[in-house]
């Protein structure tokens, strides 16, 4: 096991059997291991079925750092945990959609009450009543709309 003694960590919380964590610090490699390794370590341990990266305290994301993140959700994906990327600025969604950051799949919401919305199970009537959309259409907002291509 590594150990993080001079790497800042990220604030994790589980709310409602989703682990919320709140990216407060500037991302680094370190910042990114230390923080998927503890991010990890709570899915095993809670078991929880979903998982919001809060983000909207960070006015940037390089390409980079939005892979690593995107990394990350992969892997929680692969332990049996949904996840939603909450609070993107707007010029940080900018700054990646030009630099071609891969978004396909990405559920993302405007902030943490529509972050908890899209976690919630959708009934059997509410899937039937709009069959055309994937649970996992790309770059989602709380509408359901990919930022910028509103009608």
């Amino acid at each position: 096991m590594t150990h993080y003694a001079d790497t800042p960590g990220v604030a994790m919380q589980v709310s409602r059997d989703v682990v919320v964590a709140s990216i407060q610090v500037d991302l680094n490699e370190d910042v990114i291991a230390r923080f998927r390794d503890d991010l990890l370590r709570q899915l095993h341990e809670t078991g929880s079925r979903g998982v919001i990266l809060d983000v909207s305290s960070l006015d940037t994301i390089d390409s980079e750092e939005f892979a690593a993140l995107r990394d990350i959700i992969t892997m929680s994906t692969i332990m049996g945990a949904e996840s939603v990327m909450a609070g993107l600025q707007p010029g940080v969604v900018s700054a990646l959609i030009e630099a071609g950051a891969a978004v396909d799949g990405l559920r993302a919401a405007v902030n943490l009450d529509a972050a908890f919305e899209l976690m919630q199970p959708k009934t059997e009537t509410e899937s039937e009543a709009n069959p055309d959309v994937e649970p996992d259409a790309s770059l989602q907002s709380e509408s359901g709309q990919v930022p910028g291509n509103e009608p």
